[in-house]
């Protein structure tokens, strides 16, 4: 009996086995909307956008945490507004106190006001918090995070605002020296505060800052990535479609042949 060639098939199998890998390819792409699948895509692109998924994630961790920093030092600024009105309100009322013409019970009424806002002071230093913790009763220290590297931080110390702390724990407007010794004191928890309110202001500016150039850099490799990454789906679509051309004759050819191989074995002599 004569031997019949296996070539032909064989070889229309592996047309239509790497025809079948190509469409799974391609279906994946279309599915998923993402060029690079697997390492059997493309192993250096995998690894590159593996890469850049590491740092938009790290990223974008940082960028959290600068806005979570940007919060706090929102609270601390406006409790620290808060105090410099308290304090302003104090130097008025110490001013009105060098007044000469003012009776006892004048004197007795400004030094009562001058102890409830010193009392205000106490409350927003006690008070003044954020994620739980007090920010302005002197025990407020921490690292900021600046970005997505290790040692990218920022140091930050915030002073008790407390009414002893700022040298006003015991202001007395009812005589004329101690209405002396008050428009000093409060003069200096005046310049206190400010500073301590510049410094937080200054910080607030590093914060956005980093944010600011965070953001860019993380737009700039969320571009590189879908570069690299993203589907051409009008491409893929285009290709998938002819994958299914080429499945189909492949088949075709395959059961013609395989029929053809059939019908000649019939023919020969047994």
């Amino acid at each position: 009996m004569n031997a019949i060639n296996s070539s032909t098939p064989n070889g229309l199998l592996a047309a239509q086995a790497a025809s079948l890998t190509r469409l799974q390819s391609l279906g994946q792409k279309l599915s998923s909307g993402r060029a690079i699948n697997s390492a059997l895509d493309n192993a250096a692109g995998l690894a590159q956008s593996s890469s850049f998924s590491v740092q938009l994630s790290s990223t974008a961790v940082a960028m959290r945490g600068l806005q979570d920093g940007s919060s706090l030092l929102q609270t601390a600024s406006g409790a620290l507004g808060e105090v410099s009105s308290n304090l302003q309100q104090l130097n008025d009322l110490a001013v009105q106190a060098g007044n000469g013409s003012l009776s006892a019970s004048d004197r007795q009424a400004l030094q009562a006001q001058a102890s409830q806002l010193t009392q205000n002071l106490n409350q927003i230093s006690g008070n003044t918090q954020f994620n739980g913790q007090n920010l302005l009763d002197g025990s407020f220290s921490a690292n900021l995070q600046t970005g997505p590297d290790a040692g990218q931080t920022q140091s930050l110390s915030l002073g008790s605002v407390s009414a002893n702390a700022l040298g006003l724990g015991s202001i007395d407007l009812t005589s004329s020296s101690g209405q002396a010794s008050a428009m000093q004191a409060i003069s200096q928890a005046l310049q206190q505060v400010n500073d301590q309110q510049a410094g937080v202001g200054a910080s607030q500016s590093g914060l956005q800052a980093n944010f600011d150039q965070l953001n860019a850099q993380s737009g700039a490799l969320a571009s590189s990535n879908a570069s690299l990454s993203d589907a051409d789906l009008a491409q893929s679509a285009s290709s998938f479609s002819q994958e299914q051309v080429r499945q189909t004759a492949a088949t075709r050819m395959l059961s013609l042949y395989q029929s053809l191989q059939k019908d000649t074995l019939s023919l020969l002599p047994k």
